[in-house]
């Protein structure tokens, strides 16, 4: 048995392999469990470093660049965007890994680049029709904000949608997920270290949230979504090529009509029909406008428009299978190229 260690924050005792863990109903992690058993079948046993502990480990795998070089062969997932973690895309940390593994089209020019698009589960089923969906729109994400200033943020463009819905149409918006208890904080540092001071405080008075369209965290995203006409999916920034996650296809995953704001390029990557793009509308009232004109007949077109482009295979590259594919044979094919 080849043994080889996956480094992740500072998981132990295997335990985001474990079913359950993570977030969205326990789905967060359940990527890199399907991971740990490809890499079994090609006989390479995948465990945290203190489950290796006394034992001569081949490579090391990294979720998202890392500071500290490896010890010795080692592989990335890029997870991140680059935004958030500037890190992966620092060539001179990158030049630590033999391979690196990820959506950043920015990176394609290089030969240890492998494209590799976030992996996302798909829908199964008919998808329930607008007649039995109660909620009109609903946002899921949490209350941050980036460390700089940047154009392309998307933390402050959903507030800035959350903020109009409050003053004009409060009955149309749920919102869901953590930290709202607090205004959204400003981008960059000092907007960042005010917002993390301002959920602390909150800890220790009562729980008032300013945001009346906030009703608390959610344990299933996708059931949610099952009674949810519309779903506000914007990344957590825009214009990043190659940058799709689960945002767009939770919404597909829940039978809903997502209104999705990513790459430049999506409309080359998911067929226009299937979803709202954010970029046509001028403001957040345009939007609203816009989405109480959409009647049953249109909604419906959106939904099969969503199921012919599962049925027809051109979405399984950002499919979990293909994740797992990708990496293990591009990390074994590496491997046999050594001495």
């Amino acid at each position: 048995m080849i043994y080889a260690s996956l480094r992740c924050l500072d998981f132990k005792d295997n335990e985001l392999f474990r079913p359950g863990k993570g977030r969205n109903n326990g789905e967060f992690f359940l990527p890199y469990g399907q991971l740990r058993e490809g890499f079994l079948a090609e006989g390479i046993e995948l465990n945290t470093p203190d489950v290796n502990a006394g034992r001569t480990v081949s490579f090391e795998f990294h979720i998202n660049a890392q500071r500290r070089a490896p010890a010795g062969r080692a592989y990335v997932y890029l997870y991140e965007n680059p935004l958030i973690r500037p890190l992966n895309r620092d060539l001179a940390i990158l030049g630590n890994y033999a391979r690196w593994f990820g959506w950043d089209e920015h990176l394609a020019a290089d030969p240890r680049f492998v494209r590799v698009p976030y992996p996302n589960a798909f829908p199964s089923g008919v998808p329930a029709g607008p007649e039995a969906r109660p909620l009109f729109c609903v946002l899921v994400a949490s209350n941050k904000a980036l460390m700089t200033v940047d154009e392309r943020d998307q933390y402050a463009e959903r507030v800035r949608i959350i903020d109009w819905f409050e003053r004009h149409a409060p009955e149309d918006l749920h919102l869901y997920g953590k930290g709202w208890e607090v205004r959204a904080p400003r981008a960059g540092r000092w907007g960042r270290l005010l917002g993390k001071a301002a959920k602390f405080m909150a800890k220790f008075g009562p729980v008032r949230s300013p945001y009346a369209t906030w009703h608390g965290m959610v344990d299933d995203k996708i059931e949610l979504l099952t009674r949810t006409r519309f779903c506000l999916a914007h990344e957590n920034c825009r214009d990043l090529e190659g940058y799709v996650t689960e945002k767009l296809f939770d919404a597909f995953r829940g039978g809903c009509v997502p209104v999705y704001v990513g790459p430049k390029e999506i409309r080359e990557l998911v067929p226009a029909e299937c979803f709202i793009d954010g970029r046509d509308f001028r403001d957040p009232a345009a939007l609203h406008a816009f989405l109480r004109s959409v009647d049953d007949e249109r909604y419906l077109r959106y939904q099969r428009a969503a199921q012919d482009y599962f049925a027809s295979g051109k979405a399984d590259r950002f499919g979990r299978p293909h994740f797992v594919e990708s990496i293990v044979q591009g990390v074994v094919a590496d491997l046999r190229k050594q001495p």
